[in-house]
């Protein structure tokens, strides 16, 4: 009882630090595990902040003089989860905002346009774990929008939003066909997807349109181009077309993924895999592993609303039950993420120079039993477990 309202009192200190614009002092973590990801786990460790970034990590750190200290011997300390793909916090009715139904291609639409920062699923987003995610589109348009990436400390007046345009979403899948919009068969969604991207490779730069300018950068493999495709012979189809444009791709869903997963490491294509839950079959939850095992760049994704943030780490936690060693379920969670949505510089890792991103949990982040006491963003606190 006695560690337990010491450690409350040193976080109410702690909260202050954060809420008070105190920034420019230095925080001391001293905690009983750092799992910095990148270069292993850390017992006994002190992580110093200065500035919202991590100056230092490691087991023997002096604490600078007049150092906030946060005192936690007990407790493991792991990088900000990043969220792949997911479409939280869209405005009005969120299932309506992540498609543009009426056109088939719509690349000009910028999703961040319907975000709304102060929306309840932020919150909740924090409360998991998540403190960095990927807003994307659905996977109702052949050619659909452009992803964000941001995150999620959005009391700040600026700063948040890390990449406004992340690249492009592509769908090859079923849903993209729809009885009262073109395409309506599988041969014309390749077929227009092919349309589109020769479009864009003639586009001249005298003759400016919007939606051409920004696939024009998705061939020249200056945007990432996230592509939806989900069945064997839909994740066939994607990688015919990244082989014929030579695109600098991604997949995203790709949950057959597996037996093709040698194809797909060949050709160096990363993987954003949906969320694992408690009720998939066996044969599905040993699928993330087997990709993963075969070389290829895996990251999960909550895919929220559809299912719960909380099931980001959850999906982690059930592909190593099912298969998928440790240090990759971390790196799918972290560093994986955040260098198949290009912010890898700043996050993904508690690492000297990186943003101080971090999630404070009562025991090991690959057990379910878990559970996530704090979370801070640049070094503020963001999130608090109450009822200690």
């Amino acid at each position: 009882m006695k560690r337990i309202l010491s450690f409350l009192v040193i976080l109410s200190g702690s909260i202050c630090l954060a809420s008070s614009g105190g920034e420019s002092q230095i925080l001391a973590i001293r905690a009983g595990k750092i799992w910095t990801v990148t270069d292993g786990v850390i017992t006994n460790g002190v992580i110093i902040i200065h500035n919202g970034r991590i100056k230092a990590v490691g087991e023997n750190i002096d604490i600078p003089e007049g150092a906030k200290v946060l005192d936690m011997p007990d407790r493991n300390v792991m990088p900000g989860m990043i969220d792949a793909h997911c479409h939280i916090g869209l405005s009005l009715d969120i299932f309506g905002e992540m498609d543009e139904t009426v056109a088939a291609v719509a690349a000009d639409m910028q999703i961040l346009d319907a975000f709304n920062p102060h929306a309840d699923s932020v919150k909740k987003a924090l409360r998991s774990g998540v403190t960095t995610v990927m807003l994307a589109p659905g996977y109702r348009n052949p050619v659909g929008g452009q992803p964000a990436v941001l995150k999620l400390d959005t009391s700040k007046a600026n700063g948040w939003v890390l990449k406004r345009t992340a690249g492009v979403e592509f769908s090859l899948m079923n849903q993209a066909l729809m009885f009262d919009r073109e395409p309506t068969s599988r041969a014309g969604l390749i077929e227009l997807v092919k349309e589109e991207l020769e479009k864009a490779k003639a586009q001249k730069h005298e003759a400016f349109n919007p939606r051409r300018e920004v696939l024009k950068r998705v061939v020249d493999a200056n945007l990432p181009a996230y592509i939806w495709a989900h069945t064997v012979d839909e994740i066939a189809s994607a990688m015919t077309i990244v082989d014929q444009y030579n695109l600098n791709a991604v997949l995203v869903a790709a949950g057959q993924g597996d037996e093709l997963a040698d194809m797909i490491a060949g050709r160096n294509l990363p993987v954003i895999y949906p969320p694992l839950l408690l009720s998939s079959r066996d044969k599905d939850l040993k699928r993330a592993g087997k990709i993963a095992g075969s070389g290829v760049k895996l990251a999960f994704a909550s895919l929220a609303p559809k299912t719960d943030l909380c099931d980001l780490r959850t999906s982690a936690i059930l592909a190593v039950k099912y298969g998928l060693d440790n240090e990759t379920a971390l790196k799918s969670l972290t560093i994986n993420a955040a260098e198949i949505v290009g912010v890898a510089d700043r996050l993904g890792s508690i690492s000297e120079g990186k943003d101080a991103d971090l999630v404070i949990l009562n025991g090991d982040p690959l057990q379910l039993t878990s559970g996530i006491e704090m979370v801070m963003i640049n070094g503020n606190i963001v999130y608090q477990r109450q009822g200690e």
